[in-house]
C-alpha cells in the first residue's frame, strides 16, 4: 500500500499531526520520515485505543476492595432494615414458632390417620366386594381428613 504523510494519517484517525507524532513515541510504526503505512497506523491506533479502554475501566486495587465492602455493607443495612420492617408488620415469624406449630400439626395429624386402620378392620371382615372395601376406606380417609380439618394447634404458634 502507498506511503502517506501526517496530515493524511491524522486526518484518517481523526487527530492532530502533533497527535501522531506522539503516537510514534507510543510505538506506533512509521515506515520513514514524514511517512505512515495507514493499514498498519490504523491496526495500531485501534489496539493502542482497546488498551487504553481496559485501563481506565480495571479498577484499582485500592478502590475495588473500597467499592466492594461498600456495596457489602450497604446490602447488610438494607437487610437488616427490611428485617425490622418485616418484624414491625408481623410478617415475621421466629423459626421456633414455626417448629412448634409443625410439631403440632405431626401430633394432629398422626392423632387422626393412625386409628382408621383400627376402626375399619370390623367393618371389612368378611366384606367380599372390592368395590364395596374401597368405598368404606376412601369414606374413612374423608372423615379423617374433614376432622384434620376442623382441628387446630393448641400452641399460641399457629401458620397461615
Amino acid at each position: 500500500m502507498a506511503l502517506v504523510d501526517v496530515t493524511r494519517i491524522a486526518q484518517a484517525l481523526n487527530l492532530q499531526p502533533r497527535r501522531v507524532q506522539y503516537l510514534v513515541k507510543e510505538g506506533m510504526p512509521r515506515e520513514a520520515r514524514g511517512k505512515y503505512d495507514p493499514v498498519k497506523c490504523m491496526c495500531f491506533y485501534v489496539r493502542y485505543l482497546q488498551a487504553l479502554i481496559d485501563k481506565r475501566s480495571a479498577p484499582r486495587e485500592d478502590q475495588a476492595g473500597e467499592g466492594a465492602a461498600r456495596v457489602r455493607l450497604l446490602r447488610a443495612k438494607a437487610d437488616i432494615r427490611e428485617l425490622q420492617v418485616a418484624r414491625a408488620r408481623s410478617q415475621l415469624v421466629s423459626a421456633a414458632d414455626v417448629q412448634v406449630a409443625l410439631n403440632e400439626l405431626v401430633h394432629i395429624t398422626t392423632a387422626h390417620i393412625i386409628p382408621i386402620a383400627a376402626r375399619l378392620a370390623p367393618e371389612l371382615v368378611g366384606e367380599t366386594s372390592r368395590l364395596m372395601i374401597q368405598a368404606k376406606i376412601e369414606k374413612a380417609q374423608k372423615a379423617a381428613l374433614s376432622a384434620l380439618a376442623k382441628s387446630k394447634p393448641n400452641g399460641s404458634a399457629t401458620l397461615r
